[in-house]
């Protein structure tokens, strides 16, 4: 019971935290996540049939698709049906089923948060879990919190079902998997833990199959069997299968909603990446740059021993990166931050705490400075965005993508200077006293889009 209490604690605090702002911060891109639940509890089908008279009438960005005479996602569905079960409450009330449609998808985008506080929390236990084994309590609990709340995990996974919020849950316990399968040797069923978890991440999200080779460095550096490269590559090829199928047979499409990489600048993308004021991890994450203690000399004894998750998390990080580099909208449309480098941040925050040794002296300082900062920038995404609204004023950045460099008028100091988002926290109370459809109003007259 002592071992679960604390756990159990920060479930709870991180669960306060993440409702606090009594909202969701959703997009287009995570609607089918938030509708598909609801058609697998009432209708028993991942078809969007139910949503078709409504979808019909919004602006699709090809998110959602009809095909065969239904309308299905255009993101791999994994997710949304394995939460769905969530929302087994809302659909046993009989009223949910003569909602408007309208309604119920305001409904869903609620339902929406709430199932993201859930996953994001329990990732977080996760990292807690494996940070425990990696550094001191102290400095795991403190990583624990710079991965939950310093992090695009905040502002990203917690708010909405983004994809994201899937794919760092399985990630986490990829990483988890890995390490307990180095410390014990081998241990076949934490290689087939390991392969499970890949190809979750794979079903979740498809630029998750640079999963593949960075587990398969870690097992070739520790000398792994041959068994066990089968129980990493099993799951994923199933995983491949499903989603290809789906893709293919379902859409049309083997790609699905993604494009496929193009001709693209690298240097310039992978610059904007990192440092553009608009999305650059290392303007909104700059913690991100410790993980480089994991690789100085202080560390030697604690890289050694933890090699095979320095080898994975720095390879898969570099793949990612490169993946999104190459990517046409690598800074990933309108979002807070670099949201599309969210599933490297387990990665990045194990590096970290595999360096402890080296972080000593002003280098502590400057990395307890660094994390205020982080937890400031998030926060900021957390109440105060999308005011200001950066994002599409005065131009979309989707048509001028050279306000990513603007650092006279960036997301951050626009956002700051418009101030907290107040007059979302009212939604529930609209729709308690006036209904769904004026609460999905209140949204619209504000300029967020509940859809």
């Amino acid at each position: 019971m002592q071992r679960v209490r604390p756990y159990a604690l920060l479930f709870l605090a991180l669960t306060v935290i993440y409702h606090s702002n009594l909202r969701p911060i959703a997009a287009g891109d995570s609607l089918p996540s938030a509708l598909i639940p609801f058609s697998v509890v009432l209708d028993h089908s991942i078809t969007l049939d139910r949503f078709g008279p409504w979808l019909k009438e919004q602006p699709n960005p090809g998110l959602v698709r009809r095909a065969h005479g239904h309308w299905f996602s255009g993101y791999p569905i994994a997710g949304p049906v394995m939460i769905a079960p969530f929302y087994l409450p809302a659909a046993a009330i009989p009223a949910v089923w003569r909602l408007p449609l309208e309604s119920l998808v305001t409904l869903a985008r609620i339902l929406e948060k709430f199932a993201a506080v859930a996953l994001t929390a329990a990732s977080t236990l996760g990292m807690l879990a494996l940070l425990g084994r990696i550094a001191p309590f102290g400095w795991a609990l403190t990583l624990t919190l710079l991965f939950a709340l310093g992090t695009t995990t905040w502002s990203t996974s917690s708010q909405a079902l983004w994809q994201q919020t899937f794919d760092t849950a399985a990630i986490v316990l990829c990483w988890y998997s890995l390490e307990r399968w180095d410390s014990e040797k081998g241990a076949s069923r934490w290689a087939c833990c390991c392969g499970a978890a890949v190809g979750a991440a794979l079903l979740f999200r498809l630029t998750s199959m640079v999963l593949i080779p960075a587990v398969c460095a870690a097992f070739w550096l520790r000398k792994a069997r041959g068994s066990d490269y089968l129980r990493i590559l099993l799951p994923t090829a199933a995983a491949a299968i499903a989603v290809l199928a789906y893709n293919g047979l379902v859409l049309g499409m083997w790609g699905g909603a993604y494009s496929f990489p193009q001709e693209v600048s690298m240097v310039r993308n992978l610059a904007g990446i990192l440092f553009s004021p608009g999305r650059g991890l290392l303007i909104y994450t700059p913690a991100a740059i410790f993980a480089l203690a994991a690789f100085l000399p202080r560390a030697r004894e604690s890289r050694a021993r933890h090699l095979s998750l320095v080898t994975a998390c720095t390879v898969f990080a570099a793949l990612h990166i490169a993946g999104i580099a190459r990517w046409p909208k690598w800074w990933g449309g309108y979002s807070w931050g670099p949201r599309l480098l969210t599933e490297i941040v387990p990665g990045l925050i194990v590096l970290i705490g595999i360096g402890v040794p080296a972080i000593r002296g002003n280098m502590r300082y400057a990395f307890g400075a660094v994390v205020v900062y982080c937890l400031f920038i998030q926060a900021l995404g957390v109440y105060y965005y999308p005011k200001g609204h950066w994002d599409h004023l005065p131009v979309s950045v989707d048509q001028n993508t050279g306000r990513l460099w603007d650092w006279r008028d960036n997301p951050i100091t626009r956002t700051l200077h418009a101030g907290p988002a107040w007059e979302p926290y009212v939604i529930v109370e609209t729709a308690w006293k006036e209904g769904l459809p004026a609460a999905a109003d209140r949204l619209r007259a504000y300029g967020i889009s509940p859809y």
